[in-house]
């Protein structure tokens, strides 16, 4: 009697447990291997470990898989990768992650790309889980899960999910927020630097998920589809303008010929052999900074290896053998895992959306492509190409700036920064005529006179002389350099007066820098072209001393003395600089009516 009311009493609860149990596994919230939510750390003996660990991504298990592919990102391609990633991390909020997390900084990543299939019995390609020391190829990432169509091959599959990662997922413009939600969508204006099948492939790729794509390079034309994709040359129109200039505001920039980023490998230990060496995930780069400021180019992006990098360093003949001893030593799993200098590469958020649209989009990089461009070594990695190094090596320089630079990429004119506030010499109250220029007239030329001899003591000695970084304008620092340059030596020369704070200014510079490169490929031209700075107390000394009152302007000289008056002139090519040439390069007097002359209403692209 007293068992039966036992279990009589114990009935309730036990019917209440058989309902709450089968609640949860319907509601899938008790952990299966079909599908699970691993947030579990990766082992403490893990050499690939990190604050941010891997498996604090969900996974999933698939029902089985037929093919996959080890893949290792390095160089530029895994610097770009990891500072996308980086972003991603510090903006989380809401998942499993905290602010906290970071991702270790390191020389490169790997990951390993499976096809299969999922429980609904439909093929997919993924990013697998290989956090622990014993592999489940089963287990892949849930968010890195897209679907295969039919007449698409597994190979050609794992191609292109290895391939856009980077040049794709990676450098997609992004609409955050919509709607207030986590939801984002693909939209804005991308540029792709080549003309390699790489490259050819991120312009598709991007112009497939709605993006306007830029495709520069050196041939003006390329293998591509999509006719929305604007394929263009570094320097468009007669006027030579740069393509950044001509494309203005864009949100990514993809470069699979260089890399403006920090090198992921120390080209001292090419091979890693020394300890870890940390590199630079910011936009810390001149060039990345003028992107940013000057076009709004959020995204950089550099498809650049390492193997690319160390042939660009050490030549045609001494790159190719480091570069696939490098390969040799990293190319396989087991080394990967057991060292320092590489990790896991964690799946960056909605990759298998990204992968799927591409897929059903038939934008495809087949699996014929991609060994074609990996290592001999290692079917990998990715090596070096001798196309890409001729592309790389081929680009025309823009040697405006203060260092020489590819062209079309923004330059800065001075190391200064550009928002420095620097005090314009027209803002100071007007000089009076004498005290400007104590200078002695001859016809059309003007001497130095003493002003110029005093001024020079005091505005440069002769331990400051102007840099000289491009191949085709002489700088000149001051009166003290135009007295050394210009008029003891007598020469023919237009001048150059801009300021490094002049907006104007940098916009013509390598308009100037294109118009001396074409007079001095002439036959015959005696003339010179030189360029100094206005600002600053030598700069403004010159300036006083030659009248100019406004930036840019233009100063020629004949026999080392000036000829005429400064030309304000605000946009190249002018039709006032190419009368005043042909005056000076002829011997003609001086023609005052060379200021009436009228310019272009804007600058031919």
């Amino acid at each position: 009697m007293n068992a039966t009311v036992g279990r009589s009493r114990f009935l309730p609860w036990l019917i209440l447990f058989v309902v709450v149990a089968e609640n949860c596994r319907k509601s899938n919230l008790w952990s299966c291997s079909a599908l699970s939510s691993s947030s579990s750390s990766s082992s403490p003996s893990s050499p690939s470990s990190s604050s941010a660990s891997v498996s604090t991504f969900p996974t999933t298990r698939l029902l089985s898989t037929t093919k996959s592919q080890l893949a290792i990102l390095d160089g530029g391609e895994w610097n770009s990768v990891q500072s996308i990633l980086q972003d991603e991390w510090k903006t989380a909020s809401t998942d499993s992650r905290t602010r906290g997390d970071t991702i270790r900084s390191t020389k490169y990543g790997y990951m390993k790309v499976v096809t299969g299939r999922d429980g609904d019995d439909c093929r997919v390609v993924a990013m697998q889980y290989l956090e622990d020391d014993k592999e489940d190829i089963n287990i892949v990432y849930q968010d890195s899960v897209a679907m295969i169509p039919d007449k698409i091959s597994d190979e050609d599959a794992i191609a292109t999910y290895v391939t856009a990662l980077s040049c794709v997922h990676c450098a997609l413009p992004k609409l955050e927020n919509v709607g207030g939600g986590r939801d984002s969508i693909a939209t804005g204006k991308a540029v792709v630097l080549g003309c390699s099948e790489v490259a050819c492939f991120a312009a598709e790729g991007l112009a497939s998920l709605g993006i306007e794509v830029f495709l520069v390079n050196n041939k003006g034309t390329a293998n591509v589809n999509n006719r929305k994709i604007q394929v263009i040359t570094p320097a468009i129109g007669s006027s030579d303008v740069g393509f950044s200039a001509h494309v203005g505001q864009f949100d990514s920039l993809v470069d699979t010929i260089g890399n403006e980023r920090s090198s992921s490998l120390s080209m001292d230990d090419p091979i890693g052999d020394n300890d870890f060496y940390d590199i630079g995930l910011s936009f810390g780069s001149s060039v990345l900074q003028l992107l940013r400021n000057r076009h709004n180019c959020q995204t950089y992006v550099s498809t650049f290896t390492n193997c690319q990098q160390v042939v660009a360093n050490e030549g045609i003949f001494g790159g190719p053998g480091k570069a696939e001893q490098y390969c040799e030593k990293i190319g396989n799993l087991s080394i990967l895992r057991k060292n320092k200098d590489g990790r896991l590469l964690p799946p960056p958020k909605s990759l298998g959306n990204t992968i799927e649209t591409l897929l059903k989009a038939g934008t495809i990089f087949t699996e014929k492509q991609r060994r074609k461009l990996c290592s001999k070594k290692s079917n990998a990695i990715r090596g070096w190409s001798l196309a890409d190094f001729w592309e790389a090596t081929s680009w025309p320089r823009d040697a405006s700036g203060t260092g020489t630079i590819r062209f079309g990429l923004p330059v800065r004119d001075d190391p200064i920064e550009e928002d420095v506030e620097v005090e314009f010499m027209i803002s100071e109250s007007p000089y009076r005529q004498e005290q400007a220029r104590a200078v002695s007239t001859d016809g059309d030329y003007d001497d130095i006179g003493d002003f110029g001899l005093k001024e020079a003591k005091k505005s440069a000695s002769s331990q400051n002389r102007a840099i000289q970084n491009n191949p085709y304008v002489l700088n000149v620092l001051g009166v003290d350099g135009l007295q050394s340059e210009i008029v003891d030596t007598k020469m023919d020369c237009i001048m150059f007066m801009s300021a490094k704070f002049c907006k104007t200014c940098r916009t013509i510079n390598p308009l100037y820098t294109r118009m001396a490169r074409l007079h001095q490929e002439r036959d015959g031209t005696t003339v010179s072209f030189v360029k100094a700075e206005a600002s600053g107390e030598s700069g403004k000394a010159l300036g006083r001393h030659l009248s100019v009152q406004a930036v840019p302007s233009f100063v020629l000289f004949r026999e080392g003395r000036q000829f005429g008056v400064p030309l304000s002139v605000s946009k190249l090519p002018s039709r006032k600089i190419d009368r005043a040439l042909e005056l000076l390069e002829t011997g003609a007097p001086w023609d005052g009516s060379i200021l009436d002359e009228d310019e272009p209403s804007s600058s031919s692209s």
